[in-house]
């Protein structure tokens, strides 16, 4: 059996089957995958007894630096296969918009091993060093020191980013970005709730968040940063 105590492990553990579907399962009309470890574990609750305190904000870092190894193992696969990787599809924009957010988490928390989206990050060499320096993330992750004051803190540099997503003009890429925020900002909420440190208000403002993305053919980017806006405000200054 493997020892999940690790949320390193469990990322590996997870995350090589619930990322990415088959080509044939997909086309039989499997809804797509946006697997993030720690809402998946509460999903489905474990049958032991937890002994982290912190293994929500761990499981959910380690295992967003897992799924971009994994995905950037795809490009990277295929650019191998064809000479070039494919710079406008929706893989890839989940892939650049989840990089993103690892980028902005580690700019804003001192202590974790760099991480920054190359000059060219959809060229091999770079896909690469990319691959590396998210397994070297996802390692740290899963044995960071959280505290109240550093969630608290990542919460609100995530939520001060909506000129981050208006000033993209193609809107996959919006709304993927919107995405991965929202998620982010929900395992830091959720965990700050488990650690007694409650945010009055913040939770009815990131309903209205995920109430934007429900339907994405019918995403609306400037409707989307009014009420993350409204959820930054939320937040307060404390």
């Amino acid at each position: 059996m493997t020892d999940l105590k690790s949320a390193y492990a469990r990322a590996n553990t997870c995350v090589a089957c619930h990322e990415h579907l088959s080509p044939d399962i997909a086309r039989a009309g499997h809804p797509e995958l946006l697997f993030e470890l720690s809402s998946q574990t509460v999903s489905e609750p474990p049958h032991w007894r937890e002994t982290d305190d912190w293994i929500g904000l761990h499981s959910w870092l380690a295992g967003q630096a897992v799924a971009f190894r994994e995905d950037t193992w795809h490009l990277l696969r295929d650019s191998t296969k064809s000479g070039n990787v494919t710079k406008d599809t929706d893989a890839a924009a989940r892939w650049e918009a989840l990089g993103w957010m690892l980028q902005q988490t580690t700019t804003a928390l001192e202590g974790l091993p760099a991480f920054s989206m190359a000059h060219d990050p959809m060229s091999g060499r770079d896909l690469a060093a990319l691959q590396a320096a998210s397994d070297q993330l996802a390692r740290g992750a899963a044995a960071y020191p959280w505290t109240t004051d550093r969630a608290r803190g990542l919460l609100r540099t995530l939520a001060s980013k909506s000129a981050a997503i208006s000033q993209l003009r193609d809107p996959g890429r919006q709304i993927h970005r919107a995405e991965v925020l929202v998620q982010a900002m929900d395992r830091l909420l959720v965990e700050l709730h488990n650690q007694r440190a409650d945010i009055p208000g913040a939770a009815d403002k990131l309903n209205l968040l995920f109430a934007d993305l429900q339907a994405p053919e019918n995403f609306d980017a400037t409707r989307f940063c009014r009420d993350l806006t409204a959820f930054s405000s939320s937040l307060g200054n404390s």
